[in-house]
């Protein structure tokens, strides 16, 4: 479960340099104001990846540490609480 939520995350990461790039092209040629709010939101979403990545990381390392058998089981737990409740 560590391991799809680490890799997940990386894929975040690698999505958001793309979204960055893909929002400076965009608006490139257009007004210069237009090319500003462009600049500042791909600087924004580009902010995301390390975020991204670093959360992978943390996650693969929590995984090789042996945590995933504990968040199975707590993810059991939820599954459980939610059939009680619902």
């Amino acid at each position: 479960m560590l391991e799809k939520l680490a890799h997940t995350s990386i894929g975040l990461g690698f999505a958001s340099i793309g979204l960055t790039i893909a929002t400076w092209a965009k608006e490139k040629g257009k007004s210069e104001q237009e090319r500003a709010h462009a600049e500042r939101f791909g600087n924004f979403v580009g902010l995301w990846a390390p975020t991204f990545f670093l959360l992978g990381i943390y996650l693969l390392k929590l995984r090789e540490l042996g945590y995933d058998s504990e968040a199975e089981k707590l993810a059991d737990e939820i599954q459980a609480l939610k059939e009680k409740i619902g």
